[in-house]
């Protein structure tokens, strides 16, 4: 989630909150206020699932978080031992030089396209290599390192698209959670226009901050009789003696 995606979705969870501590002030609004605020519940619940999603997948798409490179070395392994018999037997036995090279430098895709070649091929001329040393599975065990390949390559791919998918949910919630909100606003606006210390609680409940916020904060409503700021020393201060004079 972007920045300004983190803090949007922290200003539909204080509305959430500021919804759960004012139930008397719902009840007395119109019925799609509350169902509005229900809908934004679903979509607060969507938009943190996708973050998760979000994050896990792309971890999972990144080169260093799959077996890829493990799965190269086996595949460009068992090429190598069939590409060497190949070579040794160039000239004494016709076509078999078009299993003699490995494509070192070519992406997994492109490996995984020239090793599913090799072993087509390398079936053909399967007694010829084997009479001359190589193990008797080593074309299964090139066409198993192949499969293996293919499944990183796909499973990387799939992670990439599960994580644009859930980028997109993202986006498309934090559009509707907005319109849920500007809806709530809209529901509650007549009920609270009189009431300047609640309206002044909705307002900073529904704000998007410009940087993000620690937890959730609801403002109190109700506060204790507190002394006059001008009548309580600042913490750190000593409060000048009675008849102190000041200089001119």
């Amino acid at each position: 989630m972007t920045n300004k995606q983190q803090r949007s979705l922290q200003s539909f969870r204080r509305v959430q909150g500021w919804a759960v501590a004012h139930t008397d002030i719902l009840n007395a609004a119109p019925a799609p206020v509350s169902a509005h605020l229900a809908t934004l519940n679903e979509v607060v619940t969507r938009i943190e699932t996708n973050a998760v999603r979000q994050d896990s997948q792309h971890r999972l798409s990144t080169r260093s978080s799959t077996d890829a490179t493990q799965r190269r070395t086996a595949v460009l392994d068992a090429m190598r031992l069939i590409a060497q018999v190949a070579r040794g037997l160039r000239g004494s036995i016709f076509g078999i030089s078009v299993i003699s090279t490995t494509p070192r430098k070519a992406d997994n895709e492109a490996l995984v396209t020239a090793a599913n070649s090799m072993v087509e091929n390398a079936v053909i001329f399967r007694t010829s290599l084997i009479g001359h040393g190589l193990q008797p599975d080593c074309i299964e065990t090139l066409q198993s390192a192949t499969a293996a390949l293919k499944s990183s390559i796909d499973a990387r791919g799939q992670a990439k698209s599960a994580g644009v998918g859930a980028t997109k949910g993202i986006h498309a919630d934090i559009l509707a959670g907005k319109n849920l909100v500007s809806f709530v606003d809209a529901g509650l606006a007549p009920q609270l226009k009189n009431d300047h210390v609640m309206l002044a609680s909705w307002r900073n409940a529904k704000r998007i901050t410009s940087k993000g916020v620690v937890g959730t904060i609801i403002p109190l409503i109700d506060t204790p009789s507190s002394v006059a700021p001008s009548t309580m020393p600042l913490a750190g201060t000593v409060a000048p003696a009675a008849g102190a004079q000041h200089a001119a």
